[in-house]
């Protein structure tokens, strides 16, 4: 059972946390907001559209953000605790080093709890919302919802189950429309692609329909001029880390069924299970410094240490992203080598400490 004591480290850690995560939110929704001002204009792209679309992939950003504020909150938190003598006493006092730890891990297990909640369920949710506002601000004849994407061309109606990297298309229905908005022919699609300037579509049933009946075509292959304008898919095209772990697991099935490259959503999605455990990582990353001589220093000093850390693990997941996928590295090592980097440095900084 937690003690009193127990309790209050873990209170330390909870809100050094979401002290931190508000303060680096805060600057990113800045950097945010300075970006999104460059679509302005864009159709009918606002300022208050370009507000609303910060505020609903902020928690996609929050999730990621969580293991820097974690290390940050714990360090300066926690520090202050270092700082006043009241961890000392505490050793003092027979609380081993391990059962320090111990609780600083409790409230990690929480803060990862809440992370996975928001990452899996609030996140993907808001994060579609956003885009959907987006793309419609930018035109009016586009829609995305839950069946996927539509379209309005002249006299052609688009939709599109799935948008794939490279611009290409996979599930395609035209809905062709005649001189008095009546259907003339529907055709479905099974795969299109966007090659120097021209469609090419393949796997294609046709209905024409007629005062005097229905026409059937099946052409093996055609190459048409317009079909679905590609600038769209720098907006359309969701990056594999917007994506929850359970979407990335069924897109990397799709890709791998038709033979599509699928190592970035691959390493994606181990990263999605890996990112909740460097939280644990990086608060025990914090605990040597709060300890002997590294706990001198004001907060000053504990915060670059955390900006140095956090920026370092960033660095480093970001580099073995890029390597994983330019030598053709396993996605799970490309994905969890920064986490088993950390955390031996950890264990080793740990095994050093000394009151």
């Amino acid at each position: 059972m937690t003690t009193v004591l127990g309790r209050y480290v873990i209170a330390q850690v909870l809100v050094g946390t979401l002290f931190a995560l508000l303060l680096l939110a805060t600057l990113d929704v800045v950097f945010a907001l300075i970006g999104e001002l460059g679509d302005v204009g864009r159709g009918r792209y606002s300022v208050w559209d370009a507000v609303a679309y910060v505020v609903l992939t902020l928690p996609r950003r929050v999730y990621e953000l969580v293991p820097t504020a974690a290390l940050l909150g714990s360090l300066l938190w926690l520090g202050n605790l270092a700082a006043n003598s009241e961890l000392t006493a505490m050793r003092t006092a027979g609380v081993t080093l391990a059962r320090l730890v111990f609780w600083v891990l409790q409230g990690g297990l929480l803060v990862v709890l809440g992370m996975i909640a928001l990452g899996e369920l609030v996140a993907p949710q808001a994060e579609a919302r956003g885009q959907n506002l987006k793309t419609f601000a930018f035109d009016e004849r586009l829609s995305v919802g839950r069946i996927g994407l539509w379209a309005r061309d002249g006299n052609r109606i688009v939709q599109v189950e799935t948008l794939l990297p490279g611009n290409r298309l996979s599930g395609v229905r035209i809905i062709e429309l005649g001189p008095d908005r009546e259907v003339v022919a529907l055709s479905t699609v099974e795969r299109a692609a966007y090659e120097e300037g021209r469609w090419r579509l393949s796997g294609i049933a046709r209905s024409q329909l007629a005062p005097d009946g229905v026409q059937a075509e099946r052409p093996a292959e055609e190459i048409v001029d317009r079909l679905l304008a590609p600038e769209y898919f720098d907006v359309l095209v969701v990056e594999p880390r917007q994506m929850s772990a359970q979407d990335l697991g069924r897109y990397i099935r799709y890709l791998q069924e038709n033979h599509l490259e699928s190592a970035p959503y691959e390493v994606a999605f181990w990263q999605r299970l890996t990112l909740p455990a460097s939280t644990w990582v990086m608060l025990l990353l914090a605990i040597p410094f709060l300890f002997g001589p590294q706990r001198e220093g004001g907060a000053g000093r504990r915060l670059f240490i955390g900006v140095v850390l956090g920026a370092g693990f960033v660095i480093v997941m970001r580099a073995m992203t890029h390597l994983g996928l330019v030598y053709d590295l396993p996605p799970w090592f490309a994905a969890s080598a920064p986490l088993w980097l950390f955390l031996a440095i950890a264990l080793v900084a740990l095994s050093r400490v000394r009151v």
